[in-house]
């Protein structure tokens, strides 16, 4: 019986605005039926993964398999989940989803929402896990739109594609605190920020930033787009906004333009991947109609364009 992978690549699909070659070398023709074993997954000189395809493989039934267990924090069911997906046709090696030459995407580890395969491979797994999912052709049913009348009903190709596991939380080697900025505490098992302010602390009238999460990849630079999780409140301890609130995805924007505010510019330009920064934005640096705001932001993905 055929099952629902193609949901997740369906689903991806929808969310990327574009595509880019990685020169991967994904060929296929008629043939005998194929293992997901026969397919190698290698580095390319892109940002996403190369895929070789053994010459006339024919892959006739949903497969998956495990490419190596991340170490991080165990999966949850039902939880979000931050996703760097790659995915081509198995019938002419066409990029479908890029999300590697980009920002990732959110997801939920669900199985209505990532069909059987990675479901089940990702379900008793943990971040940083890659895997690998094989589906063949079939009607793209509720996930495209009602064909006209006298013509065929859309279809998806064969399809593979490499799913990694990304952090939905700063990692990195933690630094002592400054004793003269609020100091934050973190949710052991949900990774999300408390904020709490002394009341003797002098409300500053620069911006303040600390590293609290020393993170170890990629920096971030002017121009380029970060995605993250972050919670902030007002001065006097009243909340203003967060992204760990539930049902809601981690942001995406670009930093070094007019995107966000100046605090965030100024505070995250050199940043790293995995880095927890705080940051305090005076009212000029912010939104003045709110006063000073205190930030919490993990650093969770970047991509910077290609000048």
């Amino acid at each position: 019986m055929r099952r629902r992978a193609l949901a997740l690549v369906a689903a991806a699909a929808l969310a990327v605005a574009g595509c880019s070659d990685a020169g991967n070398d994904a060929t296929a023709t008629a043939g005998g039926a194929a293992s997901i074993d026969d397919i190698v997954i290698g580095n390319s000189d892109a940002l996403a993964p190369q895929i070789t395809i053994p010459q006339g493989a024919l892959f006739t039934d949903a497969q998956g398999r495990m490419e190596w267990e991340g170490d991080g924090a165990p999966l949850v069911d039902n939880q979000p989940l931050l996703l760097d997906i790659y995915a081509v046709s198995l019938d002419d090696g066409a990029e479908l989803v890029n999300t590697f030459d980009g920002l990732p995407r959110p997801f939920v580890l669900a199985r209505e929402v990532l069909g059987d395969e990675a479901y089940d491979l990702l379900i008793d797994s943990n971040v940083g896990s890659r895997v690998v999912v094989v589906a063949p052709a079939m009607e793209a049913s509720g996930l495209s739109s009602t064909p006209e009348p006298g013509t065929q009903p859309s279809t998806t190709p064969d399809v593979v594609f490499v799913i990694d596991v990304l952090s939905d939380r700063a990692v990195g080697t933690e630094i002592p605190q400054r004793d003269d900025l609020p100091k934050v505490t973190v949710n052991s098992d949900t990774g999300e920020p408390t904020i709490a302010a002394d009341d003797d602390l002098v409300e500053p009238t620069a911006v303040q930033s600390e590293t609290l999460i020393q993170g170890d990849g990629q920096q971030v630079k002017a121009g380029s787009y970060i995605t993250v999780n972050y919670i902030a409140q007002r001065w006097d301890g009243t909340p203003f906004s967060s992204s760990w609130t539930e049902g809601t995805a981690p942001f995406s924007t670009q930093i070094g333009t007019s995107q966000v505010i100046p605090a965030w510019n100024e505070a995250l330009v050199d940043q790293t991947v995995g880095s927890q920064v705080l940051i305090v934005a005076p009212p000029e640096f912010g939104y003045p109609e709110e006063g000073t705001l205190v930030f919490v932001v993990d650093i969770l993905d970047v991509w910077t364009p290609v000048e």
